[in-house]
Formats: C-alpha cells, structure tokens, sequence
C-alpha cells in the first residue's frame, strides 16, 4: 500500500445518492438532538475535564480559552472535545479538573453520530476515499483515520458532531447514553483551525472531582482507584450545583 495519500490527502467524489443522505443528515440548530439537550441545561454550557497540570492558567486567569485537539487518534479528529453539561460528569475519566465554559449554536451544523444510520453513512463515504487503503492496510491507521474525520468534517461543514463514549467508567459514564461533542473552530479559508478555540468563551474552573483513575481494557476502560465516598447524585442535581458554581466564579467539589 503506497503512502503517497498521507502526504497529501484529497477528497474523492461519491455516490451521489451518499452525497445526498449525508447533506440530509447534517442539521442546522436547533433541529436535531442539539436542540433538546440544550434546551435540558440552565444555559449553553459544555463542560472540559484536563489534568491538573494544566488547569493552573485557569485559576490565574491566564489561560482564556479551550484548547484544540489535534492529536492522532481522537475520535472524530481535530477539534474541541467537550460534553454538554447535561452530563456533567460524563468525560471526567479524563482529568480532574473541571473547565465550564459558554458556547453559542446558533447557526451550527450539526452531525449526530449517535445514530447507526448516520455512523454508516461515515462508513460509506470513507470506503470511497483514497485514504481507506492507508486506514486499513498500513501501520498509519490514526494518522489516516484522523485524515479522514477531517476531510469529512470539512467536505460537510460540519461545525459539531454529537457521538456516544467510547472510553468509560462505570460509575461516572454511560455509553448507552452520554453524549460527546466534537467541535470546529475554522479559519478564514475554510480548513479547520488550531490553537485555543474561538466557540467556547469565558472558561473557569469549576470542578474539582475527588477520584483518579486507571487506564484498563487497553483504555477502553478507566477504573477508579478511590470508589464511591458517598451516594451518587444525579446528572441533573450535579449539573445544577456546577452551572450556579459556575455562574459565582466558584468551584464545587464532586465525587461519584
């Protein structure tokens, strides 16, 4: 298999009755599942667990925004990963630290891939690219499928896309229902932008999560190396002493 596609990557044409279906399936704000989860929480607010390490220019207030991904790897490419905080504390396997912060939909394209439906149309369209042969047939697998997620993301203007865990912990993720968000920041050209993200403003730091954890399952897992302390709240009573500790410039402490 050449690796002359991962040098420069294209886009290839595809079926046009694909082409179709997959404009079908990206909606504009608030139509789709955005809609409702937003209209579930007290404001806009996604919520972004980091290690504390890094949380310090957020105390200070020298760190003013949210940092884009970019490494290989993620789940649907370069992008700011956060989770509405309607499931606040879905994505705290991750860091704890708590970064709230505001963002604005309005205008958003958005591709939920929650659905099998919309996830096999992703499946479609990459069989078509030249990149599936390096995904499948080299060792650059996520180098290529971060490629991939990118050039389908930016072939669809696709500004967020809603996707369930694929790395869990027991007691603080349901995969089953969680929702993830992948978000773009674009640049004036229309390629997808790095940096600190431009679409999440105001960020604090607001929670504090009394648990660390432990990559297991070959990281498909992550245990608790504390456990519970105490009974476990509820999303929506969580998401509630978050958004008003976030709104006093607090922070709140939480354990599962």
């Amino acid at each position: 298999m050449s690796i002359g596609p991962l040098r420069n990557p294209i886009i290839a044409p595809v079926h046009p009755r694909l082409d179709a279906a997959i404009r079908a399936a990206v909606q504009t704000y608030p139509a789709g599942p955005l809609g409702p989860i937003i209209a579930s929480m007290p404001d806009p607010l996604a919520i972004k667990y980091i290690p504390a390490t890094y949380a310090k220019g957020y105390v200070n207030g020298t760190k003013t925004g949210l940092r884009i991904s970019t490494s290989a790897g993620f789940t649907w490419g370069t992008g700011t990963y956060v989770s509405p905080l309607l499931f606040p504390i879905s994505t705290a396997i991750f860091g704890r630290v708590g970064i709230v912060a505001r963002f604005d939909p309005s205008r958003w394209r958005v591709f939920d891939a929650t659905t099998v439906a919309n996830q096999q149309l992703y499946i479609g369209w990459i069989g078509m690219q030249p990149l599936h042969g390096a995904l499948t047939l080299t060792m650059h697998s996520q180098l290529a499928n971060q490629y991939l997620r990118d050039l389908f993301r930016k072939r669809y203007e696709i500004d967020c896309v809603l996707f369930r865990p694929d790395q869990f912990n027991a007691i603080y993720t349901d995969p089953a229902a969680d929702v993830w968000m992948n978000v773009t920041d674009w640049t004036a050209t229309g390629d997808i932008a790095v940096g600190d993200s431009a679409r999440f403003t105001a960020p604090r730091f607001t929670v504090l999560l009394d648990e660390e954890f432990s990559p297991d399952q070959h990281d498909i897992e992550r245990i608790t190396l504390i456990g519970p302390i105490g009974p476990r709240q509820t999303n929506a009573q969580i998401m509630r002493a978050v958004a008003t500790a976030y709104g006093s410039g607090t922070h709140v402490p939480i354990y599962a």
